[in-house]
């Protein structure tokens, strides 16, 4: 089954002037002023997943933005990097941080110099669902407040890097992808996010152990094949993200999110062995299974196997 284009959309509007940027995402109505003469430049990227928007843009010049962000839907917003000072509500706001913008609230926002950004926006109980375990950020304040949270650097950059990642992905997908696959894009776009705010909060109670790691193994085999997110775990188990990577390293020595992409390897694996060479994608295969980055993902092939997904399908 195939998502129609209301369900998968791309689209970018290039920006000449504080017009275009009255919709940095889609569903804002912002008020722009341009701080400084001269012409304002750049572009701003829409993608539509279901219910999930992603809005990337890049601009020039100094600007001051009020208003909306969005009428229908919460955002999630970052910064990947400015050539000047950034506040939010007058604070100031460094590129890894993650904003939180409830319905219907006001950006207030100063960009002090040229700005990349990217938000992502969905209705909160989508976002809810995909949080299960996670005790601090089920509280409802979290997501009704605006706020800013500072985020390690480190942790940070590791967000944008996957963000970026992601994006670049979606941008190279000429068609639409099935039903599962959205699924686990729109999953592993809201976590980083999700990776980032709970690094920034105070680690919830711990659940640990070899029960866990059998519950998870169970219930990926039940999932029949498809590819199955660490977001899904944790609503299911209903264990914190935390929680569960402990369990995994004290138990296999790794992380769960190494041991899901190391059994979404091995599903991909089993299919090349199987398929027709000649009527096989192996980048449409790579992004059913979960990774967006046709590069990253012959990396983690060739790392986990010893053979490139070229050398498997050739030897079937």
């Amino acid at each position: 089954m195939r998502l129609d284009e209301k369900t998968w959309s791309k689209d970018i509007v290039p920006i000449d002037g504080p017009d275009v940027l009255c919709k940095t995402t889609l569903g804002s109505e912002l008020k722009i002023v341009q701080l400084r003469p001269g012409k304002l430049r750049g572009f701003i990227k829409y993608f539509g997943i279901g219910n999930l928007e992603i809005s990337l843009g890049r601009f020039n010049l100094p600007t001051r933005m009020r208003g909306v962000l969005h009428q229908d839907k919460l955002v999630l917003s970052t910064i990947l990097d400015s050539a000047g000072r950034i506040t939010e509500s007058w604070k100031d706001v460094l590129p890894g941080n993650v904003a939180i913008f409830p319905t219907g609230v006001d950006l207030d926002v100063i960009h002090g110099g040229g700005a990349c950004y990217l938000t992502v926006s969905l209705p909160l109980p989508e976002l809810s669902s995909r949080l299960g375990g996670e005790e601090h950020l089920a509280d409802p304040e979290l997501w009704d407040t605006k706020r800013v949270s500072n985020i390690d650097p480190l942790i940070g950059a590791e967000m944008l890097r996957r963000l970026m990642g992601i994006v670049a992905g979606i941008e190279r997908k000429l068609t639409a992808p099935s039903d599962q696959a959205s699924d686990f894009l729109q999953r592993s776009t809201i976590e980083p996010f999700v990776f980032g705010l709970t690094s920034a909060l105070p680690p919830a109670s711990a659940q640990t152990g070899a029960r866990l790691v059998s519950e998870t193994e169970n219930y990926i085999d039940a999932a029949g094949g498809r590819p199955v997110h660490i977001s899904e775990l944790c609503s299911s188990l209903k264990v914190s993200r935390r929680s569960l990577h402990r369990a995994f390293a004290d138990t296999l020595g790794i992380g769960p999110a190494a041991y899901l992409r190391s059994r979404r390897l091995s599903a991909i694996r089993s299919v090349l062995t199987q398929c027709d060479p000649a009527a096989t994608s192996i980048g449409d295969l790579a992004f059913e299974y979960g990774f967006p980055e046709a590069g990253r993902f012959a990396a983690y092939y060739r790392a986990h196997f010893g053979e490139t997904p070229s050398e498997t399908l050739r030897s079937r």
